[in-house]
């Protein structure tokens, strides 16, 4: 099985609400959608590597990739299963999108969103293995009372966005995923 580069569809995510409140409290840095897509890859593929499939190592995957001048989704999606799974040496293809990675921000309420949409091929006949679209979100709410409730919620709203927690929730969905996937067929 090989793990083949994912694709992000939200560019570097979005942030709504207070742009300059945010990176005040997360020390944010700018994130590229190639960034992106490859730290989701490689969440998923810690999560998966514990299945018992036999995978292709990533670094393989991308030197084979590399090597053919295979360097855009397009490019790669383009290339009949039967072709891509000869190149890598492996009985199945994953292809991965990243649909969401957000954060949202409104005073005392925050949503951290994360998503992905996946599929599986037979490299040999092309028909798809599993499939699934999903997105995890994680939603925070503070009432406040008076000033000092209002403060004191604003710092739990801001420690929620820290980029520790949408690491957290990268794995969480990896490993939801991952739990849906079919076992391989037993080996004759």
């Amino acid at each position: 099985m090989a793990l083949l580069p994912f694709r992000s569809l939200i560019g570097e995510g979005r942030i709504e609400g207070s742009r300059s409140f945010f990176n005040f409290l997360t020390f944010r840095k700018e994130v590229h959608p190639e960034q992106l897509a490859e730290r989701m890859r490689q969440s998923f593929f810690g999560q998966f590597s514990q299945l018992e499939f036999e995978h292709v190592k990533l670094s393989r995957v991308d030197r084979i990739l590399k090597r053919e001048e295979l360097d855009s989704w397009e490019g790669i999606k383009s290339l009949p299963p039967q072709r891509l799974g000869e190149l890598l040496g492996a009985d199945a293809l994953v292809f991965g999108e990243v649909t969401h990675f957000d954060y949202y921000y409104a005073f005392l309420y925050s949503q951290l969103a994360v998503g992905l949409s996946m599929e599986m091929i037979d490299a040999r006949t092309g028909e798809v293995l599993w499939k699934v679209h999903d997105a995890r979100r994680d939603h925070n709410v503070r009432v406040a009372y008076d000033p000092i409730a209002a403060a004191v919620g604003l710092f739990q709203i801001g420690f929620t966005m820290r980029p520790i927690n949408m690491m957290r929730a990268m794995d969480e969905i990896c490993r939801e995923l991952v739990g849906t996937i079919p076992p391989p067929p037993e080996s004759p």
